[in-house]
């Protein structure tokens, strides 16, 4: 009888460690998983983009930044047709630099401020630093990674300080986390 008392008492200091360890590892998941900040958003969830005054090869770059945040499920980017005016521009220059220095890639946008973040973005122009971005060697991957945080900018989103976003400030290596959509999706389904 007393074996049973025995192995019936491990078992539960078993399965209280296991549960500890399952909430302590489900609180630092939720500390470290806040929704990327945004800042506005458009009006619709169709944005149309264009490509301009860039080689073929940094078009396929922003193609395959569109495509990832396609992929999201919560905008849909599609490529203007002809001379039909796109929301966005993308594009890419030998050099950017702005006050705070050389950037590898930079986002100026308009938009109609309505208060309380709630503002309405009404063009964006994105664009890559080909000359910095080639003197650090960046690889396409990380060169679609910085469009892609360029285009989360022209989306509405604003930087993260999880170094796991695409959002983060100056990360070459991330591509679009769950916080991401999750920021993405509090922007656009308010």
């Amino acid at each position: 009888m007393l074996k049973k008392i025995v192995k019936w008492t491990v078992l539960v200091i078993a399965t209280l460690v296991v549960t500890l360890a399952t909430c302590s590892s489900t609180i630092f998941a939720a500390a470290t998983s806040e929704p990327t900040p945004s800042w506005g958003s458009w009006d619709q969830t169709t944005i149309t983009y264009k490509t301009s005054n860039t080689s073929s090869y940094y078009k396929s770059v922003w193609k395959n930044a569109v495509k990832r945040w396609n992929k999201v499920g919560v905008v849909q980017l599609k490529a203007a047709k002809g001379d039909e005016k796109a929301d966005i521009t993308l594009t890419s220059s030998q050099s950017l630099s702005t006050k705070s220095g050389k950037l590898a890639g930079y986002t100026n946008y308009s938009y109609l401020n309505k208060g309380n973040d709630d503002n309405k973005i009404v063009s964006a122009k994105s664009t890559l630093n080909r000359s910095l971005l080639t003197k650090y060697g960046y690889t396409k991957n990380q060169r679609t990674n910085v469009a892609t945080h360029e285009i989360g900018h022209a989306l509405g989103l604003s930087h993260s300080a999880s170094k796991a976003s695409v959002m983060y400030a100056s990360d070459r290596y991330a591509s679009i986390d769950h916080q991401d959509k999750v920021g993405l999706q509090d922007a656009y389904n308010d």
